[in-house]
């Protein structure tokens, strides 16, 4: 069981942590999105998802052995990480708002459009069996979407893979008494 000063240690370590880790999702956002006109940002985009497990094992590590003196339970590992990645995915969601409300001007949505317009896109997706007409039509429902929607959409899926990846980051640094 963790007690109530424990937990208020955990709270502050893991908003801390959640800091670095939202910087590193807004920086891959930009990548993201900046790679919708400059292609080899989508690399900068790669990288920080790639790049997220290891921060968090590195933050996990960190905080069990510099502040709990190399000892943390499962239990309380897991609670850690899914704190942090919760607090990073308020600053994402956050940036995202910013982001489709200031800056965006129908960028994304246009540039999608755009793409299926290409010959050899519409024959690729073709071939795939995805109908390009219909795509479009997708495309133009998204795009009614509100930036709200998209924040609420990126902080939802931040919480659900932030839990699961949680599960396995906590299980990896685990550490019980001796």
């Amino acid at each position: 069981m963790i007690s109530s000063e424990e937990y208020i240690q955990l709270k502050a370590f893991a908003r801390q942590d959640g800091i670095l880790m939202g910087l590193l999702w807004v920086v891959a956002l930009a990548c993201f999105v900046g790679s919708m006109t400059t292609p080899l940002l989508q690399f900068g985009f790669i990288a920080g998802v790639i790049a997220t497990p290891f921060v968090m094992l590195y933050r996990l590590r960190h905080f069990r052995d510099k502040v709990l003196d190399g000892y943390i339970p499962y239990g309380r590992a897991v609670l850690f990480c899914t704190l942090t990645m919760v607090y990073a995915s308020l600053i994402t969601a956050a940036a995202t708002l910013v982001y489709f409300y200031f800056i965006d001007n129908g960028l994304m949505m246009n540039t999608l459009r755009n793409n299926i317009e290409i010959p050899e896109v519409r024959q690729s997706l073709a071939q795939a069996g995805i109908s390009p007409d219909e795509l479009e039509q997708q495309i133009e429902e998204v795009g009614k979407a509100r930036p709200i929607d998209f924040a609420i959409s990126i902080f939802c899926n931040g919480i659900v893979t932030s839990f699961l990846l949680s599960l396995l980051v906590g299980l990896a640094y685990k550490k019980r008494k001796h």
